[in-house]
């Protein structure tokens, strides 16, 4: 039951590393809420300091961690599940659990970047953040970021522009953004992509939380491009995550005697990949990701990939404006997006996805309902949502509410 892989997730004093060898040895969540003292003690390889954590039955934390979630449209994807990205599963010591809100694109099948930088950065860096992400995301590649103030900040802002989504990976839960300025960012992130974090809801940012936040980011990357680090930053951290994930580091020359670019700099004298632009990056891929990836400079060529890829015109994002609830003249003059598209749905629709775009009406129907209403199990059910309003074939109203575009 997904309450014991939460529960695993919670055992005080046994940590990542402890979670991932308890799994290996018992096989499951389930097995090791089931283990007495005798078979824990029988059983070689597993530690005396894992004991009363593992004896200590108490589903209660558990419980509320699922409440929460459910109460804020957060999902609960645990590590066997067939939508836990691949990438992400086979690194070492991987997440268990991951929560997320927002829309989870099939991450193994796109080209993702994940793009890291230093807080303190210089417009140069802020610069190359956004131009680099937002050339990333309009070739086809998914940007990958941490929300962090500086360069993460400017490279989920240029990939918002695209019509691909935008992954950010939280140090914390996904109801306790960090930094606080940033919540409008962290909105716009979850409207179009999602906000994914291994911290159940109500986890402050602790400080130690973000080195290992950075392992998934690289974890969910095929590359990752450092913009500006100084050095001992946690881009550095990020990149020394890839290199032992198998991942590609590319980034940029930054200028010489800025504190903010030595760390950078240096992976460029050790061997990391020079980069001159987001395609520069992004056309290492396409042999990987067939009729996925085309240069974002040429706008016809675009449009006729976002039209094979998606089956439909190429979208405009636009940013909604989201007003205080408090503020009455704001609320009456709310921004809402506007999209370009064919009114008709395409033709080319999986089985799946044409099996649930017949379950949705004008009426909100709630995901369950809409399970339920159909032969596919829930996974595939999710799967083919998330391709519908990619495809802007659907929309995401409330907790887990959709309509028919």
């Amino acid at each position: 039951m997904l309450v014991h892989w939460i529960w695993l997730t919670m055992l005080d004093g046994v940590g990542i590393r402890g979670q991932c060898e308890l799994l290996r040895l018992f096989g499951s969540a389930e097995n090791i809420y089931c283990l007495t003292r005798q078979q824990c003690e029988n059983t070689e390889g597993f530690q005396r300091k894992w004991l009363d954590p593992v004896l200590n039955k108490d589903l209660s934390s558990a419980q509320k961690v699922m409440i929460d979630c459910d109460n804020q449209d957060i999902r609960v994807l645990p590590i066997y599940d067939e939508l836990y990205p691949d990438r992400l599963r086979n690194i070492p010591e991987p997440p268990i659990v991951i929560y997320y809100r927002g829309t989870m694109p099939r991450v193994d099948e796109e080209a993702a970047i994940a793009i890291v930088g230093t807080r303190k950065c210089s417009a140069y860096g802020l610069l190359y953040a956004k131009q680099f992400s937002k050339l990333i995301a309009n070739s086809g590649g998914v940007v990958i970021s941490g929300g962090a103030r500086g360069i993460d900040t400017m490279a989920l802002q240029g990939a918002l522009d695209s019509a691909v989504p935008v992954l950010c990976v939280l140090g914390a839960g996904i109801d306790r953004p960090y930094p606080q300025e940033n919540r409008w960012l962290f909105r716009e992130v979850e409207r179009h992509g999602c906000l994914i974090t291994e911290y159940p809801p109500g986890t402050p940012p602790n400080k130690g939380n973000f080195p290992r936040r950075n392992r998934i980011m690289s974890g969910l990357s095929v590359g990752v491009l450092v913009v500006e680090a100084p050095l001992g930053s946690g881009a550095l951290i990020t990149a020394n995550f890839a290199l032992e994930q198998g991942r590609d580091v590319y980034t940029i020359p930054g200028n010489l005697g800025l504190a903010q670019c030595e760390g950078s700099n240096e992976l460029l004298r050790d061997g990391a990949q020079l980069a001159i632009n987001g395609w520069d990056v992004l056309q290492n891929y396409q042999h990987l990701f067939p009729g996925k990836l085309v240069d974002g400079r040429n706008k016809s060529a675009l449009e006729k990939l976002f039209e094979a890829r998606y089956g439909m015109s190429l979208p405009v994002y636009s940013p909604v404006f989201h007003a205080d609830p408090n503020d009455k003249k704001a609320v009456d003059n709310q921004k809402e997006s506007t999209y370009s598209m064919d009114k008709e749905p395409p033709t080319d629709l999986s089985e799946d996805e044409k099996a649930v775009y017949d379950l949705l009406g004008d009426e909100p129907q709630h995901l369950d309902e809409i399970v339920a209403s159909g032969s596919l199990p829930s996974a595939r059910v999710m799967a083919a949502m998330t391709m519908l309003q990619i495809k802007q074939l659907a929309e995401k109203q409330g907790a887990n509410y959709f309509v028919r575009k």
